[in-house]
């Protein structure tokens, strides 16, 4: 009996963890993309309000590869590093009938999948994007000018009017690039959010899945109680086990 009680608590124990990581992983923005990106922007082009992002009523429509943002780190703006930080936020140019009309994104939901983020960055960007590519660097947004920026390796460039009106239609060397950041913002009082740095750079570096830890605390919580009434009914059996036996020894 022993060791079918500690081979059902191995085996519910296996369980939790296989349920715990996959609840973890959860869905990949490729899946996303194929799954659901082209319905997302479709319910857009439905709404009463499609024109107000540059679409028409047609329903052709296709979504370009995602590719991931970057944030400037303290380290970026105190000029110690050129290296950014990856953030969870997803963009990709959405054409219709061909043409690129605006740009969508995808971030992980509470239960660690990638789900609709927003749409409507507009037509400026997603022709910039269209014409570069999604090899053509790191994607940087600067949340408080609106503007977006493309780094690659020693050069920097604008992507959208807000960009161009900051550092112009020429590229910009890293050098540069870190001095206006660094001059910028290094003085500013920072605005904390979710444990990063929300004035500058977007939306900050890869944030802890929250929901997912606790979805899996969830899982292990109940795993415990499950292995805790396993053992209490197996006491308790063995208690009753017991007593039938005295009462038929004392007869």
């Amino acid at each position: 009996m022993n060791r079918l009680i500690l081979l059902a608590c191995t085996l519910l124990l296996f369980f939790i963890l296989t349920a715990f990581e996959s609840e973890r992983e959860g869905e990949s923005i490729g899946q996303y993309a194929e799954d659901h990106a082209v319905q997302d922007v479709l319910d857009t082009v439905r709404s009463e309000d499609h024109s107000d992002f540059h679409f028409s009523t047609s329903e052709a429509i296709k979504v370009g590869l995602f590719q991931p943002s970057w944030s400037y780190g303290e380290a970026f703006i105190d000029q110690e590093s050129d290296a950014l930080e990856q953030t969870d936020e997803w963009y990709a140019v959405v054409y219709q009938d061909g043409k690129p009309v605006n740009v969508m994104a995808a971030s992980k939901n509470e239960h660690g999948k990638y789900a609709f983020m927003g749409i409507g960055f507009g037509q400026d960007l997603a022709v910039a994007l269209d014409t570069v590519g999604t090899e053509a660097g790191k994607l940087v947004y600067e949340f408080p000018n609106d503007a977006w920026f493309m780094i690659n390796e020693d050069s920097v460039y604008g992507l959208n009017r807000p960009a161009e009106s900051l550092i112009g239609k020429e590229d910009w060397s890293l050098t540069r690039y870190m001095e206006y950041v660094h001059e910028r913002y290094s003085d500013l009082e920072v605005i904390m959010e979710d444990g990063q740095n929300a004035a500058t750079g977007g939306a900050g570096a890869l944030p802890e899945q929250g929901g997912s830890e606790r979805s899996g605390l969830v899982y292990v919580g109940l795993g415990i109680l499950i292995m805790a009434g396993v053992v209490m009914m197996y006491r308790m059996m063995r208690k009753r086990s017991s007593e039938s036996y005295k009462s038929y020894e004392k007869r």
